[in-house]
């Protein structure tokens, strides 16, 4: 059987959808797939559709030298995401029939509603695409609605990446799990906040761990949702949708982040054998389920506890295995972009198995 070719487009540009671009070239002998981008949308860098193809590494090197992809485009001119999705869907009519049409899905995190990233996926989903997101909006705000959709139009809704990169959680759960209630799960989640919490026990500063976290463009300029806890709920939200079967956002996350945390406050533990994180828990009582994400004040002999820098872990509660845990050594980009390209690989595999 040939290889499928998936044609591509990409809503946002950012680091790590250029990192998938760079990873997909580096990994052409291990896939079982071709692919060629024919549009990509960003929100500061204009946009690009082109049937022919585009040549990604000057797409990456004119958005990396701070210019408009708009002189990359045969007949440039402003659009929107949801434009831009829309015009490839109807150009490529044949490929979206054949389930090749992908997009890709990184923008950045809306904590208010989760959009434009929702309504991106719904007009993919709309035009016979399937979707890939690394954003945990779509997942936090619409998870039901959007899934409900994928499957009407019988296409595939696919989001690995928005909670710990590329480690498989939601996959392990839907794909090697059957019969599996989760009756709730606890972990830490957020990379940044663990790395700044690690840093105080040595005796860094607050403000120069947040600075390293954001020269290797793990924290955002703003950051915001990561410190105030809001990454954590959306991505317990995530968790709870999905996993748990409840329909919640992060919202409805009883949420405390870790800006009135101070390096007296983590050595002070330290000294008593104990360590402070950033955990992001889920219960179910009573057919109702309560999330919530804090600083816990952690026994040494809890896993979590001994979680360092850039270390994440979830722990599920399951009815019929017991403690299930998943650990995350180490993030990064190249990480994130695995967890797209993964998603991407089972398409293929759909395709090849019909």
């Amino acid at each position: 059987m040939s290889q499928p070719e998936l044609t591509l487009v990409l809503i946002g540009f950012g680091n790590v959808a250029r990192r998938l671009l760079r990873l997909l070239e580096e990994s052409a002998d291990r896939l079982d797939f071709t692919w060629q981008v024919v549009a990509i949308s960003t929100k500061h860098h204009g946009s690009v559709i082109d049937m022919a193809g585009i040549d990604v590494t000057r797409a990456i090197s004119t958005v990396e030298g701070r210019q408009s992809l708009d002189r990359l485009d045969p007949t440039p001119h402003e659009r929107s995401g949801i434009d831009v999705i829309r015009q490839v869907a109807e150009a490529a009519a044949d490929e979206a029939a054949e389930g090749r049409l992908v997009c890709l899905e990184t923008t950045v995190l809306d904590i208010d509603r989760g959009e434009p990233a929702v309504s991106h996926v719904r007009a993919a989903l709309e035009g016979q695409a399937h979707v890939v997101t690394a954003n945990k909006g779509p997942v936090a705000f619409a998870y039901h609605e959007l899934e409900a959709l994928a499957e009407s139009v019988d296409r595939i809704f696919f989001f690995e990446g928005a909670v710990m990169d590329g480690v498989p959680v939601f996959n392990l759960v839907r794909e090697t799990m059957p019969a599996i209630t989760i009756d709730g799960f606890r972990g830490v989640i957020n990379s940044t906040c663990n790395f700044i919490l690690s840093e105080l026990e040595r005796g860094q500063e607050f403000d120069m761990a947040l600075a390293e976290m954001q020269a290797r463009g793990i924290a955002e300029a703003d950051p915001t949702l990561d410190l105030d806890g809001w990454d954590a709920a959306a991505k317990t939200a995530a968790l709870v949708n999905v996993l748990m079967g409840s329909a919640m956002t992060p919202h409805h996350v009883a949420r405390t982040g870790i800006r009135e945390v101070t390096g007296l406050d983590v050595r002070d533990a330290i000294a008593r054998n104990r360590r402070i994180r950033l955990v992001a828990s889920a219960t179910r009582h009573g057919g109702k389920v309560r999330a919530v994400v804090e600083p816990e004040e952690l026994d040494h002999h809890d896993p979590l506890a001994n979680l360092v820098g850039l270390e994440n872990a979830l722990y599920l509660h399951t009815d019929l295995l017991g403690e299930v845990g998943i650990v995350q050594r180490t993030g990064s980009l190249t990480q994130t972009a695995y967890a797209l390209l993964s998603d991407l690989a089972r398409i293929s595999q759909r395709l090849r198995d019909f």
